[in-house]
């Protein structure tokens, strides 16, 4: 006769077995759903990064045509005694508008400032060549300070 006790043991293995595949399937799923969100968190900020460094080249390409032309214009009407000053009078007042017109286009706050000029003095004639600037840029989560030298000219005229 077949003692009805040992039944229930040999399946037990067998349930135990199913609830431990069952159990890593579960595991496995949850494994699988967290490192596709830490996946896609990731591409957001790549995304973020993409978007500075675009924003970056923008105000680049804007500074370098404002503030050449500002130096080809100081050359023009300013007298070789005021020129160092006059240069770094219109630099403040052009950073003052670029950052306002910024404001309104941009969350990213640029600031603008002079360090220096280049003068060639030929011909007992003081001409600008170029100007050194520091330019820091500031966004939500990103912050840059660099220090530029932009020759003077009005570059972009051409085609």
């Amino acid at each position: 006769m077949v003692d009805e006790s040992n039944r229930p043991s040999e399946r037990a293995p067998r349930e135990r077995g199913q609830m431990v595949v069952l159990g890593a399937i579960a595991l496995a799923v949850v494994v699988f759903g967290i490192v596709a969100a830490i996946g896609a968190l990731e591409a957001g900020s790549a995304t973020e990064t993409g978007a500075d460094a675009g924003e970056q080249a923008v105000v680049e390409a804007e500074l370098e045509r404002g503030v050449g032309c500002l130096l080809e214009s100081a050359n023009e009407r300013t007298n070789d005694e005021g020129l160092e000053s006059a240069i770094d009078d219109d630099l403040k007042a052009f950073a003052d508008r670029y950052q306002d017109a910024r404001a309104h286009s941009s969350a990213t706050v640029v600031d603008v400032e002079l360090e220096g000029v280049g003068l060639d003095r030929a011909d007992d004639v003081a001409e600008l060549e170029n100007a050194t600037v520091r330019v820091t840029t500031t966004s939500a989560d990103h912050r840059a300070e660099r220090t530029r030298t932009i020759e003077a000219g009005c570059r972009g005229d051409e085609p």
